[in-house]
C-alpha cells in the first residue's frame, strides 16, 4: 500500500551514501589500522563502497577473509579510535542541499541520524557538515549494537512518533524499514539499489521539497 506522506512526524536519516561521501577517508583509516598491526591487506575505494550501509563486524568479516586480523573486537576498537583521531581532518564530502536541506526540514519535522557507524560517526559527520543543532537524536549501531529496524523503533518510541519515515542508499536500508512497518526514502544518488522503496528521489533537493510542500498543503 502506498504510504499517505501526509502523516509522516519525523525524518530520520541513513549517513554514508545519503548525507555525505567519505568513503576515501575510511579507507585512509582502515588501511592506517592494518598497517598499526602489521598486516599486510590494503583496501581500495571501490571495496569500501560494496561494503555500505552493512554492520562493521560484518564489514571487517568481508574485507579480511583472506586476511585475519586476529582479536575482530580488539581491531574494531583500534578502527574506532582512528577514526575519532583522523576523520575530524579528512572529513568527507556532504552531497549537494545537504546542510540548507536538513535546516529546512528541520522547522517543519523532528530530523533523526541513523547509521551502521561506529560510536562516534555521526558526531564526526555533523561536525564537518554544520548540522547538529538541527538534529534531534543520532543513533549508532556502534552505541547500541542492535539492527537499524530495532534502532528505528526505539527512535520512534522514544519521540512518540507514528510514522517516523527512514531515508537511505540502500536495499538493506529498504528492508529494515519494512521490517519497522515504516515507510522508507530511496535516496538514488547513493552506494546502493533498491526496488522496493516506498518513493524515490533523486536529489537532496527534491527530497526537501517534497517534504516541505506536504507541510505547506496542510495549511
Amino acid at each position: 500500500m502506498i504510504p499517505d506522506w501526509r502523516e509522516a512526524d519525523g525524518l530520520a536519516f541513513d549517513m554514508d551514501g545519503t548525507l555525505w561521501d567519505a568513503v576515501d577517508s575510511y579507507c585512509a583509516v582502515w588501511n592506517r589500522c592494518f598497517a598499526e598491526i602489521g598486516a599486510e591487506r590494503r583496501i581500495e575505494r571501490q571495496e569500501l563502497v560494496e561494503c555500505m550501509g552493512m554492520q562493521l563486524i560484518d564489514i571487517l568479516h568481508l574485507l579480511t577473509k583472506e586476511c585475519p586480523v586476529g582479536d575482530d573486537e580488539a581491531f574494531l576498537q583500534l578502527v574506532a579510535q582512528r577514526e575519532v583521531e583522523m576523520m575530524p581532518q579528512l572529513g568527507g564530502k556532504a552531497y549537494a542541499g545537504v546542510k540548507e536541506g536538513i535546516r529546512r526540514l528541520s522547522e517543519h519535522y523532528p530530523v533523526f541520524l541513523l547509521s551502521n557507524c561506529g560510536v562516534d560517526g555521526l558526531n564526526v559527520m555533523m561536525d564537518c557538515v554544520g548540522i547538529r543543532q538541527y538534529i534531534s537524536e543520532a543513533v549508532t549501531y556502534g552505541a547500541t549494537k542492535v539492527s537499524k529496524c530495532d534502532n528505528l523503533l526505539a527512535i520512534a518510541r522514544r519521540n512518540h512518533l507514528q510514522r517516523l519515515v527512514y531515508v537511505g542508499d540502500t536495499d538493506g536500508d529498504c528492508r529494515q524499514t519494512h521490517a519497522a512497518g515504516l515507510p522508507f526514502v530511496f535516496a538514488s544518488w547513493g552506494f546502493g539499489n533498491c526496488d522496493d522503496a516506498d518513493l524515490r528521489v533523486d536529489s537532496f533537493q527534491q527530497l526537501t521539497d517534497i517534504f516541505i510542500n506536504l507541510k505547506k498543503n496542510e495549511k
